[in-house]
């Protein structure tokens, strides 16, 4: 009977020792996934570029194909200049500056308000947009000739897209038509004007629409607005929806919020920067705008709410908003917004706070937290995962005529 109750008792001692080493162990993992968490979104800056001009066009791409992001670029865009990128690299220091063209295949020299990369060819390698054009400060109306450069393994093949009327301001790349191939929207401001290019092959680029609209200026992205399959266009908050397979036909004109195009005045006036992408996973894309140039407009979000559009006002006013980005930045899973003041027009607007602010999101498109991780102002920043380590870094130009280019870390992995 002694025995028995030995047994017993050692039966029960062993069990719950198990149960206080799985207790243990769970305490552990609770406390391991809190700390997660709780890890703070923050950032670590450097410079990676000290020889900047005039970098109104530039774009963090992987160009060589090492998977970290390099830096492409337009120099002096002002008067015109070279095409090229500086590898991107993981250590500290400079980065290393390749020249993919000194000047376009007709002569003249480079220059855009935007510039992109793209799978021209579907080939599995990034090839570079490129523009002739003698600059907005030097000529803004001449014509503007368009190319693309394809990449070869360190060669680059030019081919020739097409002309646009006047300097190039926004320029989006989507297969319009789902046909496979990629397809091109070009947004002129002196004309007021936006090109659609339907891609037949990589020598043969039609322009199926050439939109003339006096309120057309600066700001454009593209994404499913309606749910059918088919990327749209917003461009100076004007919404042109596709029509799907044959781009030939009329593209649905409809005006998302008129404060963003109803402005008269100087060359300023209907300046937008936009940002377009599907938040929710319901198919039909949200619409992020600001105003790139002038004082006193918010930062807003738009939500499609059956045929017509919901509003929420992100911040009330963010001057010279010439940065705008939507990224998950602390990966907890939902989207968050970058916005920043470019300094050197805001200077201009008497304005002393050059914030670059993320606002996180706290659950849902409506409700923000902003965080200023940033006081001395960026232009046209863009976020990336440039060292693929699964966060989103920042590349930052301070403002339009800055001489240095830095990259903003994220240390939150």
């Amino acid at each position: 009977m002694k025995k028995d109750v030995t047994y017993v008792f050692l039966l029960g001692f062993l069990a719950m020792t198990g149960i206080f080493q799985s207790c243990k162990q769970e305490k552990k993992k609770e406390a391991t996934t809190e700390s997660v968490a709780k890890k703070q979104l923050a950032f670590q800056q450097r410079k990676i570029v000290d020889s900047a001009k005039y970098w109104w066009a530039h774009t963090p791409v992987d160009i060589t194909g090492d998977e970290i992001a390099d830096l492409l670029f337009i120099n002096n865009n002002s008067g015109g200049g070279y095409l090229g990128y500086y590898k991107g690299q993981k250590e500290d220091g400079l980065w290393e500056l390749e020249i993919i063209a000194e000047k376009p295949i007709t002569g003249g020299l480079f220059a855009s308000g935007e510039l992109e990369a793209a799978d021209m060819d579907g080939d599995g390698d990034t090839d570079v947009f490129a523009v002739k054009h003698p600059g907005e400060w030097a000529d803004a109306g001449a014509t503007a000739e368009i190319f693309w450069y394809e990449n070869s393994n360190g060669t680059w093949k030019p081919h020739t897209i097409g002309t646009a009327p006047d300097a190039i301001k926004d320029v989006s790349f989507a297969d319009f038509d789902s046909d496979g191939k990629l397809d091109m929207a070009l947004l002129t401001f002196d004309e007021h004007t936006l090109s659609i290019f339907r891609q037949e092959d990589r020598d043969t680029w039609q322009r199926v629409q050439f939109i003339e609209n006096e309120v057309l200026h600066e700001g454009m992205d593209v994404g499913d607005l309606n749910k059918d399959g088919h990327p749209d266009i917003v461009a100076t908050g004007m919404i042109y929806y596709s029509p799907g397979s044959d781009l030939s036909q009329p593209w649905v004109e409809e005006n998302l919020d008129e404060q963003w195009n109803n402005q008269e005045g100087d060359w300023s006036r209907n300046g937008t920067k936009t940002f377009v992408r599907d938040v929710d996973g319901d198919g039909a894309a949200e619409i992020y705008m600001g105003h790139s140039e002038r004082a006193g407009y918010p930062l807003v979000v738009y939500k499609r709410s059956g045929d017509s559009w919901d509003s929420v006002t992100i911040s009330d006013s963010i001057p010279a908003c010439h940065t705008l980005q939507v990224h998950d930045f602390d990966l907890d899973g939902d989207f968050d917004i970058m916005a920043g003041i470019n300094k050197g027009r805001a200077v201009n607007l008497d304005k002393t706070n050059f914030d670059v602010s993320i606002f996180l999101n706290e659950g849902d498109y409506t409700n923000y937290k902003e965080m200023v991780i940033e006081t001395n102002g960026i232009y046209n920043g863009q976020a990336i995962d440039y060292d693929g380590d699964g966060d989103m870094d920042i590349f930052r130009y301070p403002d339009h005529e800055a001489t240095d280019f830095f990259i903003l870390e994220n240390q939150i992995n």
